[in-house]
């Protein structure tokens, strides 16, 4: 079974999804306990990581007085994860019409630091963050994931306080932390009683900040040692925000809301 999970994390699953997909194959229905012997993953896990294969098309769950689940066909199932690696493609085709501007822009302006700059250090996003939050008009769109330069809190920080106190919106969708759930539960509900709109999803594709519709602030993690090199880019492109603000409100309209949230993972505040 090891070479099919590692196949399954190639395209993209965590190694407790390829598990418990591998699991679920073996035969037409299983209770999450069954699931948790079979695939070895924790019972605490095992809702988390079914509720990931749902939303990738893996998996269905059967509804009666004891929950079940089962696989979807294979080749139904993979035909989503198909597509949705070809509107990836589509999006990645399009970049560098979208960039070229950019970079041709650059031949007229005396540094190309004069649209975009590069963060490094936690004091440096941390500061460049807050100094957008307060100098944003409308509102601030986020993709929020972890490894996370600000400390964790159930408090919102002092800049958003003051840029929510002058009528900015704030939507932000967080990336499940599984290993930590009751807190960032506690954590969202927190946020979301304070004003900030907010929205759930088990995976995010990168860290974003859309600021208005004119500055984007997102991360490139160096893939191989993630918590060794944490570099954000901030990039002022009236055309590039609006490329990522249609990306932000396609998560979004997919996202649970906290209430639902706190239901599929039977968590009572």
């Amino acid at each position: 079974m090891k070479s099919y999970v590692n196949k399954l994390m190639s395209v993209g699953l965590t190694e407790n999804e390829a598990k418990v997909y591998c699991c679920l194959l073996r035969k037409h229905q299983f209770t999450a306990t069954e699931i948790s012997h079979c695939a070895g993953v924790n019972r605490s896990k095992i809702y988390t990581v079914l509720a990931g294969l749902a939303q990738k098309g893996l998996c269905i769950e059967k509804l009666g007085k004891i929950r079940r689940f089962e696989a979807i066909q294979p080749d139904t199932a993979f035909q989503k994860l198909i597509e949705d690696q070809q509107q990836k493609l589509n999006m990645i085709s399009e970049l560098p019409e979208l960039l070229l501007p950019i970079y041709n822009t650059n031949k007229a302006v005396s540094s190309p630091f004069d649209f975009i700059q590069v963060f490094s250090t936690p004091a440096s996003i941390i500061k460049k963050n807050h100094t957008l939050e307060l100098e944003s008009k409308e509102y601030v769109l986020s993709f929020c994931k972890p490894p996370y330069a600000m400390i964790k809190s159930l408090e919102i920080h002092d800049e958003q306080k003051e840029s929510m106190q002058k009528g900015i919106i704030y939507k932000s969708i967080f990336e499940v932390e599984p290993d930590n759930l009751d807190f960032f539960a506690r954590q969202m509900k927190s946020f979301e009683d304070k004003g900030e709109e907010i929205k759930v999803a088990y995976h995010l594709p990168i860290k974003l900040h859309v600021f208005d519709d004119q500055i984007v602030m997102f991360s490139m993690i160096n893939t191989m040692n993630p918590e060794e090199n944490l570099t954000y880019l901030v990039i002022e492109h009236p055309d590039l925000a609006e490329t990522l603000i249609t990306t932000f409100y396609k998560y979004w309209n997919e996202a649970l809301s906290v209430t639902e949230f706190l239901d599929r993972e039977d968590i009572k505040l």
